[in-house]
């Protein structure tokens, strides 16, 4: 088998990339902590109906005589399979005739099917119009959903102002999830001047109306002595009540005050047991954490297998740390089966994403002919992406001249 040698940029197995895991953790807990704004989730609007159970026989007669409230009702049981089988088609066509009658609640929703639904269904410009309509009619979740659709940049030509008057409008009517969401942009200075201050407020606000988003915001703030001062006790505290509400970036947050030992007795098995339960709720920070975990031993025995899923759960999300280490995995044929080209592909995806260690790694590949075609046009200009944030002028300078001597 051909043996390969790259540069070495992976953690120090053991106590060294123990403390960097945790000092980093709650840092990442704060990235994550806004689900919304991470993971590009929008909120629908529930009907006023409150029972569980519909006849569906008289809810459709109803809606088909044209009463909205019947319309909304039955496009939101077809949305979710709430005492029908689901069906988006036959949602979209309850929702569009309460949107057409001009409920915003359901034009909100229609925009959610829009932008959120399968293949066939997704359509960002119908989804923009619907928010747009529920927004102007004053629906605070469509004019969330507005912002955040804005704030992603679903459509190119609106700014990030346009995207904060929108998120602002809902907060000034009094929407809790908005606050969480405009908090947690305040707090990393996305589409806004970073503001401590007003990150807290927002988060504490957000968080007495018992938003469980902004309860884990608020957690992470004074974890971090962010807007306030630090107060791991207060931390574990809003912590706990997000996970009451099943929060997944409570649970990973609350994971890193365990495996630390701020608030609570320091616990590496409590820690890992909510690192695992953050993970299956889809935090990508938690199964980015349970990688490291188990690919060098913390606190449990080394397991490449599950490093390695971990990992590619979290890199699958979008994580470019978890795809450089699942690359590394890979390429190293450390405890899971060896392959290159994997390899390549999980750091390409990490590289294109600003990670440094992947820009590296495939730049020597290509610069030495690596399991890969010779390119040193390609390895320059990995090395130039990577000297953003590491010193490479030696290996600049050393592909250059190979350049300049073609």
């Amino acid at each position: 088998m051909e043996t390969i040698t790259l540069f070495t940029f992976a953690p120090t197995p053991g106590q060294k990339c123990k403390i960097q895991i945790i000092q980093m953790s709650i840092i990442l807990s704060l990235l994550l902590t806004c689900l919304p704004v991470a993971q590009a989730q929008s909120y629908v609007s529930a009907p006023n109906e409150k029972s569980p159970q519909i006849n569906l026989d008289k809810l459709t007669k109803k809606a088909g005589s044209g009463d909205i409230q019947a319309q909304l009702q039955l496009g939101f049981a077809y949305q979710f399979g709430k005492g029908v089988a689901q069906n988006f088609n036959e949602a979209i066509r309850w929702y569009r005739m309460a949107a057409n009658s001009g409920d915003p609640s359901a034009q909100n929703n229609l925009g959610y099917l829009y932008q959120m639904g399968p293949e066939g269904i997704r359509n960002l410009e119908e989804a923009g119009r619907w928010f747009m309509r529920g927004a102007v009619d004053g629906n605070p979740a469509a004019q969330l959903n507005l912002g955040l659709f804005y704030l992603r940049g679903a459509r190119t030509n609106q700014s990030k102002d346009d995207a904060i008057y929108w998120i602002q409008r809902a907060v000034d009517a009094e929407d809790r999830r908005a606050m969480t969401v405009l908090g947690y942009l305040y707090s990393v200075g996305m589409g806004v001047a970073k503001d401590p201050i007003k990150a807290f407020k927002l988060a504490q606000k957000a968080a007495t109306k018992n938003d469980p988003g902004g309860q884990a915001l608020l957690g992470t703030l004074y974890a971090i002595g962010m807007g306030v001062s630090k107060d791991a006790g207060q931390a574990v505290n809003w912590y706990r009540k997000a996970m009451d509400a099943g929060d997944a970036s409570a649970q990973y947050g609350l994971g890193t005050m365990y495996e630390v030992g701020q608030g609570v007795a320091r616990d590496e098995q409590e820690a890992l047991r909510l690192y695992r339960l953050a993970a299956e709720h889809g935090s990508v920070d938690a199964q980015q954490a349970l990688g490291q975990i188990y690919e060098f031993g913390q606190g449990t025995g080394v397991d490449s297998g599950a490093a390695a899923k971990w990992y590619q759960m979290a890199a699958e999300q979008g994580s470019p740390v978890s795809a450089t280490r699942l690359g590394t995995m890979l390429f190293d044929g450390d405890g899971i089966v060896r392959n290159i080209s994997e390899a390549v592909k999980w750091w390409s995806f990490a590289a294109e994403r600003g990670n440094s260690e992947s820009q590296l790694r495939l730049a020597e590949m290509y610069w030495k002919g690596l399991s890969v075609p010779r390119d040193l046009a390609k390895a320059y200009s990995l090395l130039t992406s990577a000297a953003k944030s590491r010193d490479v002028s030696k290996e600049l300078n050393e592909v250059a001249s190979e350049m300049n001597r073609k």
